[in-house]
């Protein structure tokens, strides 16, 4: 019987200790539309994890689960719209 693996749902309150969980990883900012060429933005929207043990680089956004694997990597199940709101 396999053991269950640690599952979060990215949230701002779940943010930080995801930070500190997912090496390498860094807060996600929403784009701006229309972005202009000195337009950054500062809203948090979700959670970058950077490329690790043969994954690549993805994004995962408030609402989506994330699930640390028994290999040691992290996957991401996207929120729907419905689970979203």
């Amino acid at each position: 019987m396999s053991r269950p693996r640690p599952t979060w749902t990215l949230t701002q309150q779940t943010l930080t200790e995801l930070m500190e969980l997912i090496e390498p990883s860094k807060p996600h900012y929403r784009s701006r539309i229309p972005a202009g060429p000195n337009d950054v933005s500062v809203e948090i929207d979700g959670l970058t994890i950077w490329a690790h043990h043969g994954q690549p680089r993805t994004v995962a956004y408030f609402g989506d689960t994330i699930t640390q694997q028994h290999d040691g990597t992290w996957t991401i199940q996207h929120a729907t719209e419905e689970t979203a709101r």
